[in-house]
């Protein structure tokens, strides 16, 4: 489960309550978002409102990959693996991405729908901006 050094992701907003704004911010890899945003919006009956289109980049690359950047276009989040047994020995990957000001309450929601988990590992890096939203 080694980092990759950057990782297209979509910035979006799940629709709910003003008082639980940052609660509904969520992080998704640019591959999965389109699947990930039909599951919201059809199984869940959640509107999904697309906010930037950017890379995550890990801390310890930040240096190198971000230097033409401002601070305010860095925001932190968490990359969290871990494995899950499946049949016949195998292991399954899960990975997500977590704002860091709510990650201690996201792990615990994510954590109860899997059982058996081996090793989270979360890796710190940052949503960085580079692209408009409307390139999606």
């Amino acid at each position: 489960m080694s980092a990759s050094p950057r990782i297209p992701m979509v910035r979006c907003r799940l629709d709910g309550p003003l008082d639980m704004s940052a609660r509904l911010v969520r992080y998704v890899p640019l591959e999965a978002f389109g699947l990930w945003q039909h599951l919201m919006e059809t199984r869940h009956r959640r509107q999904v409102t697309v906010e930037g289109v950017s890379e995550w980049v890990p801390e310890e690359t930040l240096v190198e990959a971000v230097a033409d950047f401002e601070s305010e276009a860095l925001e932190p989040v968490l990359r969290v693996s871990f494995e899950q047994p499946a049949p016949v020995g195998l292991a399954a990957v899960v990975e997500r991405f977590f704002p860091v000001e709510t990650y201690p309450e996201a792990l615990g929601a994510l954590l109860s729908h899997f059982q058996m988990v081996s090793k989270v590992l979360a890796t710190p890096g940052y949503f960085v901006a580079v692209r408009q939203a409307a390139d999606v």
